[in-house]
């Protein structure tokens, strides 16, 4: 009988030559549980970059019990290679720009399966606008208060001259901290990433107070 530890080794191609998972050559998982992070029905923008973000994955009735981290994308989304079975998927503490709930989904796999993972923010960003003037990118959008309870530290608008643009990865950003209305507006002369780089990419977020990972577009504006 294969352990869910087992299973795991195999399902991520992790140190699989490091665990001894018996002489039986189990086959790799097939089914595909793929996903998004939501909030009624939304994608919840997150940072893309360095594996940041996760959900955890739990199955129960195996000797060895260990959760495995399934990492999100910019848009919330994610996808990874299982056996079919009954999982647990779940929000681990402080991860993410959203309220820690504990909030369990039972998710039972057999070939390929999607679901939404729903969660609450704190915050959403709402009519998301990308304009260039010249060599400034302005950029405005609205904030809808979902839970007062972490003010705001401050709302940003960053490029990259990549695909990826979050608090890790930018090449230019400007902040703004007085977040007083549910209404921003952002300018930033990106003059320099223009003329020097072959793509452009633009992306508005905010950083909530006490929450290591921010909120985000959830679609990063290609400008060039």
């Amino acid at each position: 009988m294969r352990t869910f530890f087992c299973k795991l080794i195999v399902s991520f191609g992790v140190l699989i030559n490091l665990f001894a998972c018996g002489k039986d050559n189990y086959d790799a998982p097939e089914s595909a549980l793929n996903g998004q992070v939501t909030y009624q029905g939304k994608p919840i923008g997150v940072r893309g970059s360095n594996q940041s973000v996760y959900l955890q994955l739990w199955q129960d009735g195996y000797q060895l019990r260990s959760p495995v981290n399934v990492y999100l994308t910019q848009d919330g989304s994610f996808s990874t290679k299982l056996f079919d079975g009954t999982y647990k998927l779940v929000t681990t503490s402080g991860n993410g720009p959203w309220i820690s709930s504990g909030d369990t989904l039972l998710v039972q796999v057999k070939g390929n399966t999607r679901v939404d993972f729903q969660v609450k923010p704190y915050y959403t960003l709402d009519n998301i606008v990308y304009r260039i003037e010249g060599n400034m990118l302005k950029a405005s959008f609205d904030v809808q208060t979902i839970d007062a309870t972490r003010p705001i530290d401050f709302a940003m608008l960053m490029v990259n001259d990549t695909k990826f643009v979050d608090l890790g990865q930018y090449s230019y950003k400007i902040e703004k901290s007085d977040v007083t209305s549910s209404h921003v507006e952002l300018e930033l002369d990106m003059k320099d990433i223009l003329t020097k780089s072959s793509a452009v990419y633009a992306r508005v977020g905010l950083k909530i107070n006490g929450i290591t990972e921010a909120l985000y577009d959830s679609s990063p504006q290609k400008l060039k």
